[in-house]
């Protein structure tokens, strides 16, 4: 019998109504899989995913928009500090965007140390004019971050204290939303979002902010949060269509270029397929197509 009624792929034995489809190419590649495969032997070394792991959906109360974070210059005030040559000093403020379900506290800590107290990081800073007033909210989404009255003076900074410095464990500025609805709700204690970033000093002696990483602490557990690669086009719709149709400018799957991409691929972070094209190449690959990893 010169043709099979199934073949292997991936592990997995596939029925094929019309395997010589294969041999001579009049077929688009798996066109005629089974609605589902059909278990293997247990010979194969690759591993069957479970159908039905468990997944736990964390309820994210407060979050701090990222790329949202920025410094803003103050130099014209009238009763700011001046330098010993008679020049005005330079002061930076920290703003942001940020979205909450419940009502937070924010505070800003600049040079600080972090532990963990209960499940809840606390930060400490060496000197308490490095610490910012606790600012609360109100729940809203794309609510805006602004507290003049806490400038930060980089001349009294060396240039190490700009950046994270593993070994002291100190980080140049730490953003902590806290989740506080005081006594009422009881099930949203223990909710936080936390920011880390650093600074940068740029030749014409100004300054920016840089985010380091992101933590997210669900009842009072913390999460390490982590970047996907291609949401940022998938939300903004009105992105133009890029002239590479394979580059990750796009909204749509880079394998068939027509459905929206809503897969993510683990561990790389590529957000790039979509359903229907990721459970095809499950079974036809085990690599990326965007970093082929």
């Amino acid at each position: 019998n010169y043709f099979a009624s199934h073949f292997f792929m991936g592990g997995e034995k596939f029925d094929t109504p019309h395997p010589e489809g294969y041999l001579f190419g009049e077929n688009m590649d798996l066109n005629f899989l089974g609605n589902r495969p059909v278990q293997a032997s247990s010979y194969f070394p690759y591993i069957t995913p479970a159908p039905h792991e468990p997944v736990k959906t964390l309820r994210s109360l407060v979050n701090i928009r990222k790329d949202s974070l920025r410094l803003v210059r103050y130099k014209d005030d009238v009763d700011s500090p001046t330098e010993e040559n008679g020049k005005q000093k330079v002061l930076y403020s920290l703003e942001f965007t940020f979205d909450a379900d419940a009502r937070v506290a924010i505070t800003i800590y600049c040079q600080a140390t972090e532990e963990f107290v209960g499940g809840m990081a606390v930060y400490s800073t060496k000197n308490p004019s490095l610490q910012s007033e606790t600012v609360h909210y109100k729940r809203g989404v794309s609510q805006q971050f602004s507290l003049p009255s806490f400038k930060i003076d980089f001349s009294e900074w060396k240039d190490d204290e700009l950046n994270f410095d593993l070994d002291r464990g100190v980080f140049p500025v730490v953003i902590r939303a806290v989740v506080d609805e005081g006594d009422v709700v009881v099930e949203v204690t223990g909710h936080a979002h936390v920011l880390l970033a650093a600074f940068e000093k740029h030749v014409d002696g100004s300054f920016s902010v840089k985010p380091l990483k992101q933590k997210q602490i669900v009842d009072r557990v913390s999460y390490l949060l982590q970047e996907i690669y291609g949401i940022e086009n998938k939300n903004n719709q009105e992105t133009k269509p890029s002239d590479d149709e394979n580059s990750d400018n796009s909204n749509e799957c880079v394998v068939c270029l027509s459905d929206l991409r809503d897969t993510l691929i683990l561990p790389c972070r590529h957000l790039c397929l979509c359903n229907s094209c990721a459970d095809t190449l499950r079974y036809q690959a085990n690599n990326c197509p965007i970093c082929r990893l």
